[in-house]
């Protein structure tokens, strides 16, 4: 299982209840137990939510458990 281990939001602007709204998101770090994930919340090109959110793979019994190596290379970021 996935658990947020830590999240960091900006809010940069409102938005209202009948607004359609797009997250996108993207693998920013790949770590060996975590994933460090960008999001921008996003209603056309505006953004109004920035996030970091650093999630680490768990046991069923919430110890923090290696992510596979299969799953660490489909996530690594192309080289810069």
């Amino acid at each position: 299982a996935f658990a947020v281990r830590r999240m960091n939001l900006d809010f940069l602007r409102p938005a209202r209840i009948d607004d359609q709204l797009e997250v996108e998101t993207r693998v920013a770090k790949v770590g060996g137990a975590t994933l460090t994930l960008a999001q921008a919340v996003l209603r056309g090109v505006e953004t109004l939510v920035t996030a970091e959110v650093m999630i680490v793979l768990i046991t069923l019994a919430g110890q923090p458990r290696r992510l596979p190596r299969d799953l660490r290379q489909a996530m690594r970021l192309p080289p810069e």
